[in-house]
């Protein structure tokens, strides 16, 4: 596959434009508050009042989230501080952005009074959706991309504006994301949501499942921060971390759940 298309759609003002990368977020937003209000969580829950600014928070959450992390795993990047409020520029981890979803999300949830868990549980299951339609922004934005490969499977650019580098064959990482995600989504919809017994657990699955996919993809990833001495990446490390919490805290869940019965 050949990108021969700018990023850039349409230039606004300075440094800001209509990018595929943004429309592909906007898409995959839209589309998510589109899909939930259709559950039955969502009306069990009587989220519609709060919707939109539940929306508005994780939303918020997301972008801090996401420029701490990767302010924090690529510091050099950044000569002045004024740099880090520098959005349009690029620098987003999307492992930093579900965490900043998590504590925003939650804080919010708590001052309205809404349980943290079951609305946890019904966001988890468009949450790859989300992310599977965002990564298709990485692919033609160029950033994410892949190590250089002689398979027939690769994807190729030709524009300059683009982040990746030119005229080389390099895996599709960003479509390997996209595909597993869509693939998480799936299952999650239409198997782990019918079988979860407790509330936390669909939130949990969805922790392990896109840590999983991060640390696997990570490894055709030309962009990887490999840690001094390891063989791991930065975000395949946190990716771990988010695992093994989230199999701990579903195992106690879990306990709780028989205890109760």
């Amino acid at each position: 596959m050949i990108i021969p298309y700018s990023p850039v759609i349409t230039p606004l003002c300075g440094p800001l434009a209509i990018n595929v990368y943004g429309t592909c977020i906007a898409l995959a937003l839209l589309l998510c508050m589109k899909l939930i209000p259709l559950n039955k969580r969502y009306s069990q829950l009587n989220l519609e009042p709060y919707f939109v600014s539940i929306i508005m928070v994780c939303i918020i959450s997301a972008v801090i989230g996401g420029r701490l992390l990767a302010i924090v795993s690529e510091p050099t990047l950044y000569h002045h501080w004024y740099e880090w409020f520098m959005i349009w520029n690029g620098g987003f981890s999307a492992l930093g952005s579900i965490l900043g979803v998590t504590f925003g999300a939650c804080m919010y949830l708590k001052k309205v009074n809404l349980p943290v868990l079951p609305v946890f549980d019904l966001m988890a299951i468009y949450a790859p959706l989300f992310q599977s339609v965002a990564r298709l922004g990485c692919l033609f934005a160029g950033c994410c991309y892949g190590k250089q490969t002689h398979s027939f499977l690769h994807v190729m650019y030709t524009n300059k504006n683009a982040i990746a580098p030119h005229n080389i064959a390099l895996h599709p990482t960003q479509l390997y994301s996209s595909v597993l995600l869509f693939l998480i989504f799936l299952c999650m919809y239409f198997i782990i949501q019918k079988r979860a017994r407790y509330s936390g657990q669909l939130f949990l699955t969805y922790f392990m499942l896109a840590s999983a996919e991060r640390f696997v993809v990570d490894f055709w990833r030309a962009d990887r921060i490999i840690m001094k001495n390891y063989f791991l990446s930065f975000h395949q490390i946190i990716a771990l971390i988010i695992l093994f919490f989230s199999v701990v805290i579903m195992f106690i869940l879990s306990k709780q759940k028989k205890t109760r019965s």
